[in-house]
């Protein structure tokens, strides 16, 4: 019992020496990209949609792999007789194919989203200035409000 109290007691001091050290760290400061896109540009539309592409992708490669350890669990049996490692290996395929689908419909969101800015940045701007009077397409009545204030 003692011998079992002084290896827990080791391991407690050793985690908390452990931990304290690398609280003392610095961690380097984020520098972000150099390029700055505004969140409301086509461009970051874009890179955006192409970053969630690839996710996807890597996201069918782990489904792939996954389906192939099935497949060889179910050739063989008798490695694992009672199924375990096959439903847990199925349970993750079907979430990474949750989260694919997710970021699928992520990506088409954001490759929507910089045709509708681009279409917006193809307009004139004498045209943009005319379209003031009207509301958006959104219904957009505060411009309104405000032109009914100003004019009370």
């Amino acid at each position: 019992m003692k011998n079992i109290m002084m290896l827990f007691a080791t391991l407690v001091f050793m985690v908390g020496a452990v931990g304290h050290t690398s609280a003392d760290t610095t961690k380097p400061a984020f520098h972000g990209d150099p390029i700055e896109l505004s969140i409301n540009s086509a461009e970051f539309h874009l890179t955006q949609a192409q970053k969630l592409e690839q996710e996807a992708a890597d996201l069918a490669a782990k489904v792939r792999e996954l389906t192939q350890k099935v497949a060889r669990y179910e050739k063989k049996p008798y490695l694992d007789t009672k199924g375990f490692y096959r439903d847990g290996l199925k349970r993750i395929i079907g979430t990474t194919l949750q989260k694919a689908s997710s970021l699928r419909e992520q990506m088409a969101w954001h490759r929507e989203e910089a045709s509708r800015l681009a279409a917006l940045e193809d307009v004139p701007q004498e045209s943009a200035a005319d379209s003031e009077d009207t509301p958006t397409m959104m219904n957009d009545t505060s411009h309104l409000w405000s032109q009914s204030e100003g004019s009370s």
